[in-house]
C-alpha cells in the first residue's frame, strides 16, 4: 500500500483521473450495522437488503474490453474491472493470472474471491478497511493496479510468444533436419526405392508438419499476423506436396514389391503405413469440402466451427500415426544396414530419432490444444 504510483501516461490520464474522482467520492463510508439482524454489519453493496443504502452503480469505460464498474454503499464500495483483451492469448493470461490472485485473496484483504459476472476482477472495500487503512492509499492502490496489470499482462504476452517462436523454430530445424537425413540415407540406393524413404519423409515430416504448424498460435501475436484467408492457403499448398510425395512414394514401394515378387503389408510398418496413407488422402478430401462447402454445410445446420476442430483433432492424430510409422521403420533391415555395427550407437541413433520425432507429434498436439481447447476454456 506504500507503494509509489508512477506517472500516467497522457493516454490513460483522462480515464484514470475519471476513476480516481469517483472513487474518492465512493470511499465516504461508515459504520453501519444492520437493520434487519441484531448486531451485524455486513457489507451492503453485497446483500443489498434495501435500496435506500446503495448508491447507484457508476461504469466509467474507456473502450469496449477496458472498464471499471464502482458501486457504493453506506458502509461498503464494489469495485469490479475488465481488463484489456486484444486476442485470445491475452483472454488465456488474463484468465490464468486473475485466477491466481483471486486463489490468495485473503493476502491481499480487499479482494473478493469471485469478481461480478462480465468483469474479470472485484475488489470489496469495507468500512473496516477504511477505519484500518488510509482511503487515499486504497484509492492510489487501485489506480496502480489499473496501470499495472495492463503491462504484467503485455509482459507475458511477449515472454510466450517469444518461447513459442523458439519451439517453433527448433521444431521447423528438426523437421528439415530428419528429412534430410532420410533423403541422404537413400540417396545411393539402387532403382526406384530411393523414392520410398526420402519422399515419405518429404510427405509427413516435412510437408504435413509445416500444413499444421502455419496455424501455430504465435503467427498470431507477430507485428504484422498472417490472415487466417492465407494461412489456409498455405495450409492447402503443403498438403498438395504432401500427397503428391505420399503417392509416388507409395507407388515406388509397391512397384518395388512387385518386380521382386514379394508379399504386400506383410509386417506392421507395412499395414499401419498403408492405413496412414489412405487416412491421409481421406483428410486432404474432408478438408477440401470443408472450405469449398462452407455455405452448403451452414444449410445443412451443420457447425462450421465443430467440423474444423474434428479436421484438426483428426490432422494430428494422422501426423502422430505417421510418426510412428516412420518409427517402425527405423527398425527395419534397410536401415539397420545403413547403421554402424555397434549395437549402442544404433540404439543411441534410433531412440534420438524417435525422440525427434515424438518432439514433434507433441509440438502438433499442444498447438491444437492451445488453438481449439483452452481458447475455449478462455471463452467461458
Amino acid at each position: 500500500m506504500t507503494q509509489p504510483v508512477p506517472p500516467r501516461t497522457s493516454a490513460h490520464k483522462p480515464y484514470l483521473d475519471a476513476i480516481r474522482a469517483t472513487l474518492q467520492a465512493a470511499f465516504c463510508i461508515e459504520n453501519f450495522e444492520s437493520q434487519v439482524v441484531e448486531r451485524h454489519n455486513k457489507p451492503e453493496v453485497e446483500v443489498k437488503s434495501s435500496k435506500q443504502l446503495l448508491l447507484n452503480p457508476v461504469t466509467i469505460s474507456r473502450n469496449q474490453n477496458e472498464r471499471i464498474l464502482i458501486e457504493g454503499s453506506v458502509n461498503s464500495v464494489r469495485i469490479s474491472i475488465g481488463v484489456k483483451q486484444a486476442d485470445d492469448l491475452e483472454k488465456i493470461l488474463c484468465k490464468r493470472l486473475m485466477r491466481f490472485m483471486m486463489q490468495r485473496a485473503d493476502d491481499f484483504h480487499i479482494l473478493r474471491r469471485k469478481p461480478i459476472p462480465e468483469y474479470d476482477i472485484s475488489f470489496l472495500i469495507t468500512n473496516f478497511h477504511a477505519e484500518t487503512m488510509y482511503k487515499h492509499r486504497l484509492v492510489d492502490f487501485i489506480i496502480y493496479f489499473l496501470e499495472e496489470i495492463d503491462k504484467e499482462i503485455s509482459e507475458m504476452k511477449l515472454a510466450v510468444s517469444s518461447r513459442a517462436r523458439i519451439m517453433r523454430t527448433v521444431a521447423t530445424i528438426v523437421s528439415i533436419s530428419l528429412v534430410l537425413l532420410f533423403a541422404i540415407l537413400s540417396i545411393r540406393e539402387d532403382g526406384i526405392f530411393k523414392f520410398h524413404p526420402s519422399l515419405m519423409a518429404v510427405s509427413y515430416l516435412g510437408f504435413m508438419f509445416q500444413a499444421i504448424n502455419i496455424f501455430s498460435v504465435d503467427n498470431t501475436s507477430r507485428s504484422a499476423p498472417i490472415t487466417k484467408r492465407k494461412q489456409i492457403l498455405i495450409h492447402s499448398l503443403f498438403q498438395v506436396g504432401s500427397i503428391i510425395c505420399s503417392i509416388i512414394a507409395f507407388t515406388a514401394i509397391y512397384l518395388r514389391k512387385e518386380q521382386g515378387n514379394k508379399s504386400h503389408f506383410t509386417s506392421w510398418h507395412g499395414l499401419i503405413g498403408f492405413t496412414v496413407f489412405i487416412w491421409s488422402l481421406l483428410q486432404s478430401t474432408g478438408g477440401l469440402l470443408l472450405t469449398i462447402l462452407q455455405r452448403y454445410i451452414r444449410s445443412l445446420g451443420l457447425t462450421h466451427a465443430k467440423l474444423r476442430i474434428y479436421h484438426a483433432t483428426s490432422g494430428v492424430l494422422l501426423f502422430t500415426m505417421s510418426c510412428f510409422v516412420i518409427v517402425l521403420g527405423l527398425a527395419s533391415n534397410w536401415f539397420k544396414t545403413k547403421m554402424p555395427d555397434e549395437k549402442i550407437i544404433y540404439s543411441v541413433i534410433f531412440y534420438l530419432l524417435t525422440s525427434s520425432m515424438l518432439f514433434l507429434a507433441h509440438k502438433c498436439v499442444e498447438q491444437v490444444k492451445a488453438r481449439y481447447v483452452k481458447r475455449k476454456i478462455a471463452m467461458k
